[in-house]
């Protein structure tokens, strides 16, 4: 009995409820600004994921999130000079001196840079499974789900 009184002490009612969420701070997504310091590829992501942001019903980053949105952006730049650098070499290299096989250090830097893609990606919320846990999968009103998702692959 005594865990049901306490329960009932620590619930709100339906109006402390509205009024909590009355008061809670509003998120603007579509009023982030572009660090001037990132290179023009970074920049380019950046825009490109603010806006889709913006498309969403409901913001869901702030100011408090550039740092990692910084991040990911200069991991998606260095993932495809690494990439780009893997396709104009190879994968494998061979050294001089005792013909050992190798995996080309761009691979490794592509490596290094889907792992914060992949992390940084989750926190911000860029991959499906991180929208589905946090509960906004939801589209606009004036677009289907699946042009949604579409869009949201830079398609």
């Amino acid at each position: 009995m005594i865990m049901n009184e306490t329960n009932d002490q620590n619930r709100l009612t339906n109006d402390e409820l509205k009024n909590r969420e009355k008061h809670e701070p509003r998120i603007k997504s579509n009023f982030l600004k572009c660090p001037s310091y990132l290179s023009e590829e970074a920049k380019k992501e950046w825009r490109r994921i603010v806006k889709l942001y913006s498309e969403l019903i409901e913001p869901i980053i702030t100011d408090l999130d550039i740092s990692a949105l910084e991040v990911y952006c200069n991991a998606v730049v260095r993932y495809r000079k690494a990439i780009q650098k893997v396709l104009e070499t190879s994968e494998v290299y061979t050294s001089k001196g005792d013909f050992k096989p190798r995996k080309n250090p761009w691979q490794t830097i592509a490596n290094e840079a889907a792992d914060q893609i992949k992390k940084y990606g989750e926190l911000l919320l860029l991959n499906p499974v991180s929208r589905a846990r946090a509960g906004i999968v939801k589209p606009k009103e004036d677009m289907s789900p699946e042009a949604c998702f579409i869009r949201s692959l830079g398609v």
